[in-house]
Parts: C-alpha cells; sequence; structure tokens
C-alpha cells in the first residue's frame, strides 16, 4: 500500500514484540511516516472518524476459533466479534470502508456485518482455487433498509482483475482489485 501512494498508514497490534518487529521491518525498507502503535481491537485509541479505511486480515477468524457452533456461535464469541466490528465502525469517517480478508464464508458473516447498529453494507469477492478466502469491503453510511434482499453477493464484480495465481499470491494483490473494481 505504501509503495502504491498510501504512506498515510497506522498499523496496529497488541504485542509490543509485533510492533517492534514491524517498526524494524518498516525502518529497512524506508516506510518513513507511518505509524506503528500498540492496540487493543476491543478498545481502539482512536478519535471516531479518524479513518478512511480499517483493514483487518485475519482477526475474525482468529475470534472465532473454538467458537462452538458456527451457525450459533458462543455468547463469548459473539461479544468479541462485535465489540471489534463496533470499534472499526466508530474510528471510521462517513462513508469510509471496512476490509475484512477472511476465510469465513458470508454467510457466517453477514449476521454480524449487518447488526443492528452498523451503518455500512456489506458486499464480497471470493478467491482461491481450492482453499476459499473472502474479501469483505463494507461502505460505512450504506446500509439499506432492507440489506438481505438488496445487496446481492457481488462475486463476479472483480472479474476483470487479474486471475494469475502467482499473482494472486501477493498480499497487494487484494487491494489492487479493490481499488481497480472501485
Amino acid at each position: 500500500m505504501y509503495k502504491d501512494g498510501f504512506t498515510h498508514i497506522t498499523s496496529t497490534d497488541l504485542s509490543p514484540v509485533a510492533i517492534k518487529a514491524k517498526q524494524d521491518r518498516c525502518a529497512a525498507m524506508g516506510l518513513d511516516g507511518m505509524t506503528i502503535a500498540i492496540a487493543d481491537m476491543f478498545d481502539l485509541p482512536f478519535s471516531d472518524g479518524k479513518f478512511d479505511a480499517v483493514i483487518e486480515k485475519g482477526v475474525m477468524d482468529v475470534l472465532f476459533v473454538n467458537s462452538g457452533n458456527p451457525w450459533n456461535p458462543s455468547l463469548k464469541t459473539k461479544e468479541r466479534v462485535t465489540a471489534m466490528l463496533r470499534e472499526a465502525h466508530r474510528v471510521l469517517k462517513p462513508r469510509g470502508v471496512f476490509i475484512s480478508i477472511a476465510f469465513g464464508q458470508p454467510h457466517f458473516r453477514r449476521p454480524f456485518f449487518e447488526a443492528i447498529g452498523f451503518s455500512w453494507s456489506m458486499q464480497y469477492a471470493t478467491f482461491g482455487d481450492n482453499f476459499h478466502y473472502f474479501l469483505y469491503t463494507l461502505r460505512k453510511g450504506t446500509k439499506k433498509l432492507d440489506v438481505a434482499s438488496t445487496l446481492p453477493p457481488v462475486e463476479d464484480k472483480l472479474a476483470i482483475a487479474d486471475l494469475v495465481q502467482e499473482h494472486m499470491d501477493n498480499e497487494d494483490y487484494l487491494l489492487s482489485a479493490l481499488i481497480e473494481s472501485d
């Protein structure tokens, strides 16, 4: 993202060890100006409406580990997922975008993404040949009254994207595909 001109980036983790490793890696790559901070995803230390975009990769998957029945996760899982999403929603600017890259299937994630209190609408794309993962995009302030009937999956929206497997393995592929489709 930085090399593509998105240089105003804040990267967070709960682990001081991970933060130090990220700082060292960014310094070695000459990625000046990035903010790298310790932050708890359930209580982000940022003001309301601070960010144009929030990206999570695999965080929700971790929250669903040992959650019980995927159709009806444990109360603790529901609370933690909702708390994380509430914080992401809070720190987004109006019309900001939350991006979630995960293995969790849409029918399991939709109830959380479209819960009462969130003003975003959900779209997703599926990637991968044998083992699928999902790129969810949720734009704040776009929720429709009857979301279930008005927002069909947009799996074919990114059909124009470069689907060469070697290119898809690059982490920048997902961002490039998302940006090119808007």
